[in-house]
């Protein structure tokens, strides 16, 4: 029997008249006649659940979406920006009104006669072009006390104000259209760089969300790429963690520390933000003497912008001998606030709120940056960006918390090498597993005799312990709210078993468990509870090799149990006896540290 989860191939959707989109979410624990289903093909699925990213992010309209409820008319200015495509001369795109001020407030986009109006204060913007040429278009609107802004396709329309034209009421004037948009952003600073959800605006009309209509364009391409689309090269290799968190540990989301000289985060920003009047943010704190913190690389007159230490001093460089410098030293170990933004004419620097001579650019080069993604905190390890510029290539040893654009947080990082989260408190022996996980190739052997011993104190009650598969066999240890499971299929047999402790694992000690084997009999102890199964066997003397070992997680969570990593600390790792010694022969992918564990 065939069956299909989340969507169908287009032949079954035409033959079966389907019309509802495919699933945009998460399905776990799928499983038929109490077996684990495997899937035998995928198409646009991957590993892990990110939930932030789930949503609508497209829709077709036949009357404007109101964003009322993403609207706050006391934070100034107000953003927007959204992608769109039509054939139609006459259309509305977004509105947001407000009487809760002391006067009327209101927010309008739309075309009329094919142009961009802009409504927003008793203020009118109208692009100087048509844009209802069926192909993708983006926009970015913002609305301050005195004037408007207008940028269609990255190019500014006009500042300033203007009563020329008049908006599009919201209906259109009463006739039909149909508008797709997609990847709606509106900047709110609680917010990170991620597209709102439709589903949870106010919608008019009886236009499909979830999907653009084919009758827009007589040749429809396809929806233009996400401004947070991922960088292709550098995936990332950490999931989200599941399950209860335990708050005794001293890690805080959103804190990275790096401590190799060859670590690094790689961001994918809005380009047309990265380019316009740019200000980063972040606190640090090092005892680093010299190091990068930031760079990103330019292909116009600006090559780079960098932010690094040397000699214990903040700089930022613009490449060119353009460099700027906070006189006192920051690589105390304490925290520091830093603020760096590029304008016109100059580039600013601010440690701690004292703000440095400013930085000159002859030419308004500040106009016409060409900076492109990824933006990076931490080393330059090919040297791409600082080739040809006296700054450093290796990272700064320390923490980094708090990185944001624009005064918005940028969010997790869409690729890491060498990083962690970062602990203020003491550490102790230990492996540390932060969403990363160890390999080791050639590692493990089940046989009719079999222990695995180890010590475990999570930070999550749901994550894959251990994990080994090959062709007929495979060995799952793993964890599930709280409850500590193993399942072995030594090729003649597979048999699960599970205990249950009756308080949680979250108390901050480390729990012994073992894993045990003889002939037909698996055995799974916890502390002092254990519970014990039979597997039948077809012959008394037997071993199976398993191709490789990976602890703490895996690449592949379509044949396991569970389908995120664990996060915490092992210790005292032990196979038939003996200690496993991860820095022989292993593969490392972050974040994962080895002999450093944060203590309570």
């Amino acid at each position: 029997m065939t069956f299909y989860v989340g969507g169908l191939p287009a032949q079954l959707r035409l033959r079966h008249n389907i019309t509802a989109p495919p699933l945009r979410g998460c399905v776990d624990h799928l499983t038929a006649d109490g077996d684990i289903v495997e899937s035998n093909r995928t198409i646009g699925v991957s590993d892990g659940c990110p939930v932030p990213l789930l949503g609508v992010r497209a829709a077709t309209l036949n009357s404007a979406l109101s964003m009322d409820s993403l609207t706050v008319w006391d934070e100034q200015p107000l953003r927007v920006s959204l992608g769109f495509r039509t054939t139609h001369r006459h259309a509305a795109l977004l509105w947001s009104s407000s009487q809760a001020s002391t006067s009327a407030q209101d927010l309008q986009l739309s075309l009329d006669d094919g142009y961009v109006i802009f409504t927003s204060n008793n203020y009118t913007l109208k692009s100087g072009e048509r844009y209802n040429d069926g192909n993708w278009h983006y926009l970015s609107a913002v609305s301050r006390p005195t004037r408007l802004e207008l940028s269609m396709d990255n190019v500014n329309v006009t500042q300033g104000r203007s009563h020329h034209a008049r908006p599009v009421d919201k209906n259109s004037q009463g006739k039909t259209f149909k508008v797709c948009i997609a990847n709606l952003y509106t900047r709110r600073p609680e917010q990170s760089f991620i597209p709102a959800d439709l589903s949870s605006f106010s919608h008019m009309g009886d236009g499909a969300l979830g999907r653009c209509s084919r009758h827009i364009s007589p040749n429809p391409e396809q929806l233009p790429a996400p401004v947070l689309k991922k960088h292709q090269k550098y995936k990332p290799t950490q999931l989200a963690p599941a399950g209860s968190q335990c708050f005794h540990q001293g890690a805080q989301r959103g804190e990275h520390q790096l401590y190799d000289d060859h670590s690094w985060l790689s961001y994918t920003l809005p380009q047309q933000d990265l380019n316009y009047r740019p200000h980063f943010s972040l606190d640090m704190k090092t005892k680093s003497s010299k190091g990068l913190i930031l760079h990103v690389a330019g292909r116009g007159v600006v090559s780079l912008l960098a932010l690094y230490m040397a000699n214990g001093k903040i700089k930022v460089s613009l490449g060119q001998n353009r460099m700027i410098e906070h006189k006192q030293k920051s690589n105390d170990g304490n925290w520091h606030r830093v603020e760096f933004s590029v304008e016109k004419s100059t580039f600013h620097l601010l440690v701690d709120g004292v703000r440095v001579t400013d930085g000159r650019l002859p030419n308004n080069e500040g106009s016409s940056l060409d900076l492109h993604n990824p933006v990076y905190l931490g080393s330059d390890l090919k040297g791409r960006t600082t080739k040809g510029h006296t700054i450093p290539m290796n990272s700064v040893t320390g923490c980094i918390r708090n990185f944001k654009m624009n005064d918005v947080a940028v969010g997790e990082p869409g690729g890491r090498h060498k990083t962690l989260p970062c602990f203020d408190g003491p550490m102790e022996m230990g492996t540390y597993f932060g969403g990363g996980h160890i390999v080791l190739d050639n590692y493990l052997n089940i046989g009719s005799h079999f222990v695995l011993s180890f010590e475990l104190r999570p930070q999550y009650l749901t994550g894959l312990l251990f994990y080994a598969q090959s062709d007929k066999a495979s060995f799952n240890v793993f964890l599930m709210k709280n409850k500590v499971g193993v399942r072995v299929n030594d090729g003649n047999g597979a048999v699960s078993v599970s205990v249950t402790p009756p308080e949680s694992l979250c108390d901050g000690k480390f729990h012994m468990v073992t894993v045990s084997k003889q002939r037909e009999v698996v055995k799974l102890v916890v502390d002092s509870m254990s519970e014990e199964k039979a597997v039948a066997v077809t012959s008394t003397s037997y071993s199976t090799t398993l191709d490789s070992l990976s602890i703490g997680g895996t690449t592949r969570y379509s044949r396991v149990p569970v389908s995120s990593p664990f996060v915490g600390c092992l210790r005292n790792v032990k196979i038939n006896g003996k200690p496993v010694v991860y820095e022989e022969e292993s593969r490392v992918y972050d974040p994962v540290s080895i002999n450093r564990c944060p203590k309570d």
